[in-house]
């Protein structure tokens, strides 16, 4: 059964980003689903919303992500 969950996304190079709602779709075989209890956006993350590494969007910011199975 799928879930709804929120994330920050970035729709195009150096916008402001969006809290909006995903649907996560039901886990495939050898995969499972995080229960994400903290997620932290960095330098990283921004020098992607900006260009500097990324030219496809959109994207979901947030890649350092504590949580349980």
């Amino acid at each position: 059964m799928s879930q709804l969950v929120r994330g920050v996304i970035s729709r195009r190079q150096g916008e402001p980003v969006e809290l909006v709602d995903i649907v996560i779709p039901d886990p495939g075989p050898g995969e499972v689903v995080v229960a994400i209890q903290a997620c932290g956006v960095c330098h990283t993350d921004l020098t992607y919303r900006d260009g500097g590494i990324n030219d496809s969007y959109p994207f979901l910011l947030g890649h350092e992500a504590a949580g349980v199975v």
